[in-house]
């Protein structure tokens, strides 16, 4: 199953089944950092995972530097120890519903070490948003130097600034795009992607234009718009 990458990290859980990478079977606990690129996840059987998607820089509650996560993923053992990842698998495993698996995530989230930075806080909202400034706007409306900026930011978040702001258009491309074809029951003939409207989602979610999306969804997922929104799921 391809995977496209997103802005933040993403810690997984596995209660029942294994789920396999790239690289052979990932851990019963594990983390996966910031991708660059679509990924190929296989579940060669039933799979029950409880899901966790961190903010920009929430992956800094598990101790490792940022930069260390990106386009990998890396076991819970490796990161917490061997103790306290087994401790919290058996918790997700023993809990007698998807809510109570939740509930044991939330709690063992809420007691890991957390500081979070304010200036990269802000940082990645301002960034994250449509018709987001320049860094280096961004840097002065904050008070700080472009250089302080991105160092900081790549510090807690592994991405440079404009990295990130990148990948977080490309997401609100995505969510645009699905709720466009949700809303439709039109189907794509074999030559065209104009009904899908790339352009009014390109305006929407703050690209130049349609060739500037059609640019990140070849970067970013590998392929065309129009493979993308209207391959099998």
């Amino acid at each position: 199953m391809p995977v496209l990458p997103v802005a933040g990290a993403v810690m997984g859980v596995q209660f029942r089944g294994h789920i396999h990478a790239e690289q052979g079977p990932l851990s019963q606990a594990g983390v996966t950092g910031i991708q660059s690129g679509v990924r190929g996840f296989v579940h060669p059987e039933a799979t029950g995972s409880v899901l966790v998607r961190f903010t920009a820089q929430g992956a800094a509650s598990l101790g490792a530097p940022a930069a260390e996560l990106l386009n990998r993923s890396v076991s819970l053992d490796e990161l917490l120890g061997r103790a306290r990842a087994t401790e919290l698998c058996e918790q997700v495993c023993e809990a007698e519903d998807d809510r109570a698996r939740v509930l044991a995530v939330e709690q063992f989230l809420t007691e890991l070490p957390f500081a979070s930075d304010a200036l990269v806080g802000r940082a990645s909202r301002l960034l994250a948003q449509v018709g987001a400034r320049s860094v280096g706007e961004t840097a002065a409306a904050l008070g700080v130097s472009e250089r302080q900026l991105e160092r900081r930011f790549r510090q807690r978040v592994g991405l440079s600034p404009k990295q990130f702001a990148r990948l977080a258009r490309f997401e609100r491309a995505m969510v645009a795009a699905r709720a466009q074809l949700s809303a439709t029951s039109w189907q794509p003939d074999e030559t065209s992607e104009g009904c899908l409207s790339l352009t009014a989602i390109a305006q929407r979610v703050g690209y130049y234009d349609q060739s500037h999306l059609v640019r990140d969804v070849r970067e970013f997922a590998g392929t065309t718009p129009r493979q993308l929104f209207f391959r099998s799921p």
